[in-house]
């Protein structure tokens, strides 16, 4: 009888009623409708997107092979020619073509990605960069290939080969004489695979799909580098006959594809649909939070003003403002009650509790995070100094030379030694220059005759504490990538001091190889992002030691480099003075 009399008799529950169907009502039919708007918009913008994506690399793959095409016009060449028409001794013509070859490949970029450049005519005389002037076994008409190129001189036959063990592509065209307009040659370039892999690398569809290049009879030709799995099979039934477009199949799995005007080749992106559909997906469940979040708080406005409790909500409001500002040791007091108000009040307080127990956590947990980052990048030591020891080692016990051989073992455990240090990772700066001097003495038996190390330290920091391992990649791209690259006598300088600031600077000077601007420029972005972008000097050495004092000191510490090209490279190591 009292749920009876609360339904039907209690002006709040038929405001309360009233309210909601004059508001959520609403908000529900509009959240419904946006979704759906929004919901095909984003999508038609993803897909059109992933097909833009997929375009772009199809033209990238053609610019590439047009511009390698400019080299077939040395076919049109009066000598080149004459030294298919004429199949006796052309050692003039041989001689031109191939300083011609050589003109193009100064003049055009893209010669980089040429393996090989050869001419032929239809007997069987070869001129070729690598190889010279020589004659095949048969004519070439006996290839299907070429004598695809024979009907149609205007075709141009694209064909995946290898090449010394490296993946490569042919291009095939034909040579057609001035006034017969009738195939005289042929001339074949092996491109460098790799150039299309690199395309392929670039184009990003997702979080984890990519891209695969297929033949015109299905056949995966390329893929991107990073695939790891397999690569789902394609539907040819559905792309077979068009140039572009995209469909999902039954996996759930998004597909696009085009078609590279230059090869026939079908370029195609695959990714899971829910990567594709992402940003949907994501506008979908702001939707439905938003229409969720609305109905809450309409629900809730109405409880505010039809209770009339302005002031414990004023306090309550203050209490967050404060809490939202950082203060996590506030309260609401007074809360007594049995009403919402102070329940919520009670909430609120439980709520503030667990933040404060939460932050705490998520403080501790980083701190865990940090120390395991750091300590993982201190293991990724490079073992190739550990092999080459070792090589030198049995390469002196072969030579009987004992006394090089204990000098280098006791050098090398008591490097090793310090590397460990029980587990620290972090050691006075004495004992970080032993551990150089332990590196040098080892380094001297290989370069002895090149290399000259002197040190400038003031044994006023020495007892300072500084990250193991911090120095000797410094001085191994030193000597790698500077003193081995240059004829004469190397000389390594290492001073050491504490600047103005009061900080310690440790200073590593070469007169090494140096590095070019480019190069340098590369190397101080390397620096500054803590990613390697390639190869070369200044590698994974100085990013890892960098990457290390970042982590633990941030800003402004870490490592500057100076160099100048054939001169020298200056490398200067900053870090704060404690003990």
């Amino acid at each position: 009888m009292n749920l009876k009399k609360w339904i039907f008799f209690s002006l709040r529950t038929k405001m309360l009623v009233m309210f909601v169907i004059l508001t959520v009502t609403p908000l529900i039919f509009v959240g419904i409708v946006s979704y759906v708007k929004s919901y095909n918009i984003v999508s038609e913008k993803s897909h059109t997107l992933a097909q833009l994506k997929t375009d772009q690399l199809s033209r990238d793959i053609d610019i590439l092979f047009q511009d390698i095409k400019r080299f077939t016009e040395i076919g049109e060449q009066a000598n080149t020619v004459q030294f298919l028409i004429n199949q006796d001794d052309t050692a003039d013509e041989a001689n031109t073509i191939l300083n011609t070859l050589q003109f193009y490949r100064e003049s055009y970029p893209s010669s980089d990605r040429i393996f090989d450049i050869s001419i032929s005519n239809n007997n069987g005389k070869v001129i070729s960069e690598s190889r010279g002037v020589y004659l095949l076994e048969e004519p070439p008409s006996q290839s299907p290939e070429i004598r695809q190129l024979m009907d149609d001189p205007t075709k141009v036959l694209f064909e995946p080969v290898v090449r010394n063990g490296f993946p490569a592509i042919s291009m095939t065209t034909t040579i057609l004489g001035d006034q017969t307009n009738k195939t005289i040659g042929f001339i074949k370039i092996l491109i460098d695979a790799s150039a299309i892999k690199t395309i392929l690398d670039q184009g990003l569809i997702g979080d984890s799909g990519s891209f695969h290049i297929e033949s015109e009879t299905g056949e995966v030709l390329f893929h991107s580098p990073n695939i790891e799995e397999a690569i789902p099979k394609t539907d040819w039934n559905k792309i077979g006959e068009k140039s572009n477009g995209y469909y999902t199949d039954s996996t759930s799995t998004f597909f696009v594809f085009t078609t590279s005007e230059m090869t026939g080749w079908k370029i195609i992106g695959h990714a899971p649909e829910n990567e594709i559909m992402r940003d949907a997906n994501e506008i979908r469940s702001l939707i439905i939070l938003s229409v969720t979040c609305s109905i809450i708080f309409t629900i809730g406005l109405y409880f505010f003003i039809s209770s009339k409790l302005i002031r414990p909500i004023r306090t309550l409001k203050e209490k967050m403002k404060q809490a939202s500002a950082g203060d996590f040791d506030v309260k609401v007091l007074n809360n007594n009650g049995l009403d919402e108000i102070s329940e919520l009040g009670t909430s609120f307080n439980s709520m503030i509790i667990k933040i404060k127990s939460l932050l705490h956590k998520s403080i501790d947990e980083q701190k865990q995070l940090k120390a395991a980052e750091f300590r993982a990048m201190q293991a990724q030591v490079n073992p190739h100094f550990l092999y080459n020891t070792l090589d030198t080692i049995i390469w002196m016990a072969e030579a009987k030379n004992t006394s090089q051989v204990i000098d280098v073992t006791k050098a090398l455990s008591q490097f090793f030694r310090i590397s460990l240090s029980k587990g620290k990772d972090w050691i006075t700066l004495d004992e970080e220059l032993e551990h150089i001097r332990n590196y040098l003495i080892i380094q001297k038996i290989r370069y002895e005759d090149i290399l000259e190390v002197t040190f400038h330290i003031n044994e006023d920091i020495l007892e300072y504490k500084i990250l193991k391992l911090a120095l000797q990649p410094l001085i191994e791209n030193a000597i790698y990538h500077g003193i081995k690259n240059k004829r004469g006598k190397g000389f390594i300088r290492i001073k050491g001091d504490i600047n103005a600031q009061g900080h310690i600077v440790i200073d590593i000077i070469d007169n090494g190889i140096g590095i070019t601007e480019s190069r340098l420029d590369e190397i101080r972005t390397q620096l500054s992002r803590g990613i390697p972008l390639s190869s070369g000097s200044g590698g994974f050495g100085m990013v890892n030691v960098q990457q290390r004092i970042r982590l633990y000191y941030n800003e402004p510490f870490g490592l500057t480099i100076n160099s100048w090209y054939r001169s020298g490279t200056h490398i200067c190591l900053t870090i704060p003075a404690e003990r």
